[in-house]
C-alpha cells in the first residue's frame, strides 16, 4: 500500500515580504493598464523566477497569504501569458493545482538560472514585439548574473529584484575576507558576475597594522547595493534603475533591498511613486 504524501508545508513569510507582494501587485496592475490604454498589440508576460507554491503563511498570525503567482493571475487587465519557475517539485505541483483550467500558463520545475538564460529570455526581446514583467525573488544567493544581464539586454523586461544583503552578509561578506568559505565566495561571484564585488565590499584602511600593511575594512550595505545598482545600468543595460527600497524585519534590520530596473523612464516613475508609500 502506497504511503500518502505529506501535505505541502508552505513557506512562512514576514510582514516585509507581504509588503513586497503588495508592491509587485500594484506595479503589475499599472503595467498592464498602460498597455491597455495605448491599445498596444504587444504581448505582455509575467515571469516569476522563484515562484514557490503560490501560497504562503504569515509568520505571526499563521494565516494564509497569496503569493506572487496567485496575485499576478488576478491582475486586470490581464497578462497574455505567465511563466512560473521553481526548483521544488512539490511547490510546482501545488501551483499547477491553483492554475488548473488556464491555458496561458507555463510552469517549469527546475533551475531558474538555466531556464531563463537558455530558454525563456532569448524569446523576450524588443524586436519580437513582446514585453515582460519579471520578479526575481531568490531564497538567498541562488541567482546568477547572467539572468539579470539577459533581462537588461532584451530591452523588453521590467525587473523586480530581491538584493539579498542579509544572506550576503551571512555567507560571503564577512569582516575578515580570509575566513569566508569558498562556497560563499563562489555564490557571491555568480550573483555579481565577476570578482569586482571584492573591491566594492572591502576598502583599505587609512591606518597600517603591525605588519605595515593596510587592513581591509568592510563597507556599508548601502555602498554595496549602490554599486550593484550602477552595474545594472552600465553592464546589464537597464536604462532606468530606481533607488532601491530597504525591506526591514520586526527588529528594523534590513533583510534585503527591493530593486527595480526597466528600459522605460515611465516605469521608473511609477515605481518611485509606489515606493514612496512604503518608506
Amino acid at each position: 500500500m502506497k504511503t500518502p504524501a505529506a501535505p505541502l508545508k508552505f513557506d512562512e513569510i514576514g510582514a516585509w515580504s507581504e509588503l513586497k507582494l503588495e508592491i509587485v501587485e500594484k506595479y503589475g496592475s499599472a503595467y498592464t493598464s498602460a498597455f491597455s490604454k495605448k491599445g498596444s498589440r504587444l504581448k505582455k508576460y509575467y515571469i516569476d523566477g522563484f515562484s514557490g507554491a503560490g501560497t504562503h503563511v504569515a509568520k505571526r498570525s499563521q494565516r494564509q497569504v497569496e503569493g506572487s503567482p496567485a496575485r499576478a493571475l488576478k491582475i486586470v487587465p490581464p497578462f497574455d501569458g505567465f511563466y512560473f519557475i521553481d526548483i521544488n517539485p512539490e511547490k510546482t505541483r501545488y501551483l499547477e493545482s491553483l492554475c488548473e483550467g488556464r491555458s496561458n500558463i507555463t510552469i517549469h520545475t527546475g533551475d531558474t538560472n538555466e531556464y531563463l538564460v537558455k530558454q525563456l529570455f532569448p524569446t523576450i526581446k524588443y524586436e519580437n514585439y513582446n514585453r515582460a514583467l519579471c520578479l526575481l525573488d531568490p531564497y538567498g544567493l541562488h541567482l546568477d548574473w547572467g539572468v539579470m544581464l539577459k533581462a537588461g539586454q532584451s530591452r523588453a523586461v521590467d525587473l523586480f529584484l530581491n538584493f539579498p544583503v542579509m544572506d550576503m552578509n551571512r555567507n560571503a561578506i564577512w569582516r575578515d575576507p580570509t575566513k569566508v568559505p569558498a562556497d560563499g565566495v563562489q555564490r557571491m561571484t555568480r550573483f555579481w558576475g565577476d570578482e569586482t564585488w571584492k573591491s566594492v565590499v572591502y576598502a583599505e584602511s587609512p591606518q597600517q597594522n603591525l605588519f605595515s600593511r593596510p587592513d581591509l575594512v568592510k563597507q556599508a550595505n548601502k555602498t554595496v547595493v549602490d554599486a550593484f545598482r550602477s552595474r545594472l545600468r552600465s553592464m546589464a543595460g537597464f536604462a532606468y534603475v530606481a533607488d532601491p527600497l530597504p525591506m526591514r524585519n520586526q527588529n528594523n534590520a534590513i533583510v534585503y533591498y527591493l530593486m527595480f530596473a526597466s528600459p522605460k523612464p515611465v516605469a521608473e516613475k511609477i515605481v518611485k511613486d509606489i515606493f514612496k508609500k512604503y518608506i
